[in-house]
C-alpha cells in the first residue's frame, strides 16, 4: 500500500516558520495525521508520546541536529521511515544520511509534488522491507514440500497431490516446461515414500544417452552381447530395485525402445541385451516431459498404450509466470542461499528490483530465476540491498535500459520526477561505491567529469516544479 492510499502518522521537524505549516497543511490534505515540531527535541518528545510511521526532518536544527535525531530514531525505531531535508545540501551529507538510515533525501527548495513522491517511495520501501522480513519468516515455516517452495494456489494443489501420491507405488507422469523443478518433484515422491526411500533413486535422461546405448543402459547386457561388452552389466532398472527409476524427457525415446519399455512396465520383468533369462524387477517408475505427450501420440511419435501406462497419475508443474506470487518467496530463498555460500551479509531487494523480478516473463522458469539471483547477489557486493541494476534483466539485446521497472498506469506518472529520481539514485550509488571519488564515479556512469559535477549541483539544489 502506498502513501497515497495509506493513512500515515507523520512528524515534521523543521525550524523554518514558513515551511513547517505549509508542509503540515499539505500532507494533512492528503489524509495523513501530521504533527509539527520546530526543533529535534520536541519531535523526539512527540515520538515517545505517540509512535509515528514517518519522520520528516531538517538536518540543520537548533540544539539537537537532524542527523542526531535520525540516529536516535534509527536506533530505537528501526522500522520508521525517515526523510531528511536541508537547504545546505551536499553529496557528503546525502550519503551520510542514507547510511544513517534515512529512506530519502530532499534538497531545498522542493515542491510538494517532490515531497509526495518521496513519501510514497519511502513508505513503499518500508513495506518491501517488512515483506522481506515476512518472507524470511515464511521460509522457516511450512511454505515448501521438501525443497519445493511455493505458497500460490497452483503450487498448493501440487503439494496436496504429492502428499497422496508419495505414499503409493502408482506410475507418475510429471509434465512442465524446462526449469520448473520437475526433478524436485521426483525427489519428493521418492524420499517421502515409506518403503522406497530406503532404495536408490536412479535417473535416466532419455535424450542424453546415445541411441545405440540406451537399451543397454536401461535393461543391462550380458557378456559378448556387442563389441565392448566384456562382462555382464546390470541396467538402470536393476540398479533401482526397491527404489525409484526416473525417466527424464521420456518423449525423446525412440519407438522401438518404447515397445520394450511397455513390456517391462506390464510384466515387471526384463531381459538383458543379449540374454535369455527373465529378471524380476520391483521398481516404481516416474517419467517426465516438457512436451505434451498427448500431442506426440496424435502425431504418431509416441505409443498410445505406453502413454496411458505412464500417465496413471499426472502431475503438472506450473510455469513460474503462472505463479508470480511465489517469485518473492523464491527470490528470498535464493538470495539467502547465495549470500551464505559467498560469505556475504544478508540482503533484501529494493523496490525496483522486486518489481522487475515479478514482471519478468521467466522463459527459463525457476532455474532462470535462481541464476539471476545468484548473479545479482554477487554484483551487489557489500550492499545490503539488491537493486534492479544488479539483475541480469536490466538491458535489452541492443544494450538499451529496460523499462520493466517503470510502467505508466491509468493514473499516469510524472516523467520528470521518474527521470530525476533515477538519475539521483545512480549518482548516489556511484559515489557510495567509489567512496566519494567524483572522477571514478563519473567513469562508472560513462559520463564526463564536468557533466557529472553539473548533475551533482542539480541534485544538491533542484528547481521547484
Amino acid at each position: 500500500m502506498t502513501a497515497g492510499s495509506e493513512r500515515l502518522n507523520i512528524i515534521i521537524a523543521e525550524d523554518d516558520p514558513g515551511l513547517l505549516p505549509t508542509v503540515v497543511e499539505y500532507l494533512s490534505t492528503l489524509g495523513h495525521v501530521v504533527r509539527g515540531a520546530e526543533h529535534a527535541e520536541h519531535a523526539w518528545e512527540m515520538l515517545t508520546e505517540e509512535p509515528a510511521d514517518v519522520l520528516i526532518t531538517d538536518l540543520k536544527l537548533p540544539g539537537m541536529t537532524g542527523q542526531d535525531l535520525l540516529h536516535k530514531v534509527h536506533g530505537n525505531y528501526p522500522s520508521m521511515v525517515v526523510i531528511v531535508m536541508t537547504g545546505f545540501a551536499t553529496i557528503h551529507s546525502a550519503v551520510e544520511a542514507m547510511r544513517g538510515g534515512a529512506a530519502d533525501y530532499l534538497p531545498k527548495p522542493f515542491s510538494m509534488a517532490q515531497l509526495k513522491l518521496s513519501l510514497e517511495k519511502s513508505v513503499e520501501t518500508r513495506r518491501l522491507r517488512e515483506e522481506n522480513t515476512r518472507l524470511r519468516t515464511e521460509l522457516r515455516e511450512l511454505t515448501s514440500f521438501d525443497r519445493i517452495i511455493g505458497k500460490s494456489a497452483a503450487m498448493q494443489k501440487v503439494f496436496s497431490l504429492l502428499e497422496k501420491v508419495s505414499q503409493v507405488d502408482s506410475t507418475v507422469l510429471i509434465s512442465g516446461e524446462s526449469g520448473v523443478g520437475k526433478e524436485l518433484v521426483v525427489q519428493a515422491l521418492h524420499y517421502r515414500h515409506p518403503l522406497r526411500k530406503s532404495g536408490q533413486l536412479v535417473a535416466v535422461h532419455c535424450g542424453a544417452i546415445p541411441e545405440h546405448l540406451i537399451e543397454s543402459e536401461l535393461f543391462g547386457h550380458v557378456r559378448g552381447a556387442f563389441t565392448g561388452a566384456e562382462k555382464d552389466k546390470p541396467g538402470r532398472f536393476e540398479l533401482a530395485e526397491g527404489g525409484t527409476l526416473f525417466l527424464d524427457e521420456i518423449g525423446t525415446m525412440k519407438p522401438d525402445l518404447q515397445v520394450k519399455l511397455l513390456r517391462v512396465l506390464q510384466s515387471r520383468q526384463l531381459t538383458r541385451v543379449g540374454g535369455t533369462k527373465a529378471i524380476e524387477v520391483d521398481v516404481r517408475v516416474v517419467a517426465s516431459t516438457n512436451e505434451e505427450l498427448k500431442t506426440l501420440v496424435e502425431r504418431g511419435e509416441f505409443r498410445e498404450d505406453l502413454y496411458y501406462r505412464l500417465n496413471v497419475i499426472p502431475i503438472v508443474v506450473p510455469a513460474l509466470r503462472d505463479r508470480r506470487s511465489d517469485i518473492p518467496l523464491l527470490a528470498a530463498h535464493f538470495v539467502a542461499k547465495y549470500t551464505k555460500r559467498n560469505h556475504l551479509a544478508p540482503k533484501d531487494f529494493a523496490i525496483d528490483a522486486m518489481r522487475m523480478l515479478t514482471r519478468h516473463e521467466w522463459p527459463g522458469n525457476v532455474r532462470e530465476l535462481e541464476n539471476a539471483i545468484e548473479f545479482a547477489t554477487v554484483m551487489s557486493g557489500g550492499r545490503s540491498q539488491i537493486l534492479a541494476s544488479d539483475l541480469p534483466l536490466g538491458e535489452n539485446d541492443d544494450g538499451t535500459v529496460s523499462t520493466a521497472a517503470y510502467q505508466v498506469t491509468e493514473d499516469g506518472v510524472s516523467f520528470r520526477n521518474v527521470v530525476s529520481e533515477l538519475e539521483k539514485n545512480l549518482i548516489l550509488q556511484s559515489l557510495e561505491i567509489t567512496g566519494g571519488n567524483k572522477a571514478r564515479a563519473a567513469q562508472l556512469l560513462d559520463l564526463k567529469r564536468t557533466t557529472f559535477v553539473e548533475k551533482l549541483k542539480r541534485i544538491a539544489k533542484e528547481p521547484v516544479l
